[in-house]
């Protein structure tokens, strides 16, 4: 009887995930949004609960999947058909360089540290932030990028990062004293008005400073 139940729960649950699946639409993972991903967890995990727990039959499975499927598909409806629902349960693309600069509210806005930006545009065979014109953080969490220039194949090394000196990065160790003075003569004292500061070789030093310290 044990062994029978088991099986009904898996065949129920392969179903419940094959129909959740349909409701995603054509998208592959990596079109999947953060929201999607949740409620696909979600569902593993009300499977994996029921199929070890004796005291779950499976109506009690096929209601929870059920009510959680329901769940789902009002959500994907109300997406769909209103702007604000899909921006509030999606979100929306953001904008994290424009016109060739970098806009600095939209990183802290979303949370993107400098490195990963640059780890996600090296992915695209761009080493240079000079070489970015226009940016955008997809809801999916990839990036679109228009280059502008011809990119250069040479490494740009991160000085400082969000307001504090960079010791050592892609291996390389960095000459405090050196970044001082680069900064220094770039006209800025003190480290904390900068989010990022890089340098190649091809541009020399790339420098953005936090919105309030522009100068």
């Amino acid at each position: 009887m044990l062994t029978l139940t088991l099986i009904l729960k898996l065949i129920s649950g392969l179903l419940a995930l094959i129909i959740t699946v349909r409701m995603l639409g054509k998208k592959t993972l990596s079109q999947a949004t953060s929201f999607d991903l949740v409620y696909l967890l979600v569902l593993g995990g009300i499977l994996a609960q029921s199929i070890y727990d004796t005291r779950v039959n499976v109506l009690h499975l096929l209601l929870a999947i059920a009510v959680w499927g329901l769940m789902v598909y009002l959500i994907e409806i109300a997406v769909r058909r209103k702007e604000r629902a899909r921006a509030l349960v999606k979100g929306s693309p953001a904008m994290l360089f424009m016109d060739g600069e970098m806009q600095v509210q939209s990183f802290i806005d979303t949370n993107m540290e400098v490195e990963q930006f640059r780890s996600l545009l090296r992915q695209k065979g761009i080493f240079c932030l000079e070489n970015v014109d226009q940016a955008i953080l997809e809801t999916s969490g990839g990036l679109s990028v228009i280059t502008k220039g011809e990119p250069v194949q040479t490494l740009s090394y991160l000085l400082v990062n969000t307001g504090e000196y960079v010791n050592m990065d892609m291996g390389k160790n960095q000459d405090r004293e050196r970044t001082r003075r680069i900064l220094r003569e770039a006209g800025y004292d003190d480290v904390r008005d900068i989010f990022c500061a890089l340098w190649s070789e091809e541009y020399g030093l790339y420098l953005v400073p936090y919105p309030e310290k522009r100068k």
